[in-house]
């Protein structure tokens, strides 16, 4: 980890089968949620993926749910990953109703500070162009970074290379960003200088992405 990284981002993109019945998903929800109290666990949530405009349909890819976790270091993640409890949670009531899924980690020290009052969340994966350079990441970090300060609708952003090979198919940089309601993250989506900024600063490192957005989940 580097000297300003000071948490690990674990992503989950779950496509769930469409004629799963609504207490299976339930059930996955509780069981995710009560993994919570896991040591290293810093956060730790399971949500269904918002449909609210058309843009949402073509960017998630047909993921229908997103599980995102904050712990305190790799070797949390690797301990959350392989406990009991997840292994139960992940046969019993995620493999039997999944069509799909794809996992990202990156390390990140998010940008402000921790922010815990939010609403909302965007998580994007993307599958940087096979010439992208160190520079050329250096560079993408600086950008999401950015976004508190450009956007003040934004909340907090984290982002970087993911570092685990389980299950990315060639997606290998990922990012996050909060906000205080759905409100907030209609207002990035829409701002002219957010779609300059992704046009001219992120999409020409980019072969493909998937971007999904969800509601926080107590």
């Amino acid at each position: 980890m580097s000297a300003s990284a000071c948490f690990v981002e674990h992503v989950v993109l779950f496509k769930v089968k469409p004629e799963t019945p609504v207490d299976k998903v339930q059930a996955l929800v509780d069981g995710i949620h009560g993994l919570r109290g896991l040591d290293g666990v810093l956060d730790l949530a399971f949500a269904p993926v918002l449909n609210l405009w058309p843009t949402h349909t073509s960017w998630a890819a047909g993921f229908t749910h997103v599980l995102y976790g904050r712990y305190k270091d790799k070797a949390s993640l690797h301990a959350f990953t392989i406990s009991s409890a997840h292994q139960s949670v992940a046969e019993h009531y995620a493999k039997p109703i999944l069509d799909d899924l794809l996992i990202l980690n990156w390390e990140a020290s998010p940008s402000p500070p921790v922010e815990e009052d939010f609403g909302a969340i965007r998580i994007g994966v993307l599958k940087l162009k096979e010439l992208v350079t160190a520079e050329d990441i250096k560079a993408l970090l600086g950008t999401f970074n950015s976004y508190p300060n450009i956007f003040p609708c934004v909340g907090q952003v984290s982002a970087g290379p993911n570092f685990s090979p389980a299950g990315p198919r060639g997606f290998n940089f990922g990012y996050f960003a909060r906000f205080k309601s759905v409100k907030e993250l209609e207002e990035l989506t829409t701002n002219s200088d957010h779609v300059a900024l992704m046009e001219n600063k992120v999409k020409p490192h980019v072969e493909s992405f998937i971007i999904v957005d969800s509601l926080k989940e107590d």
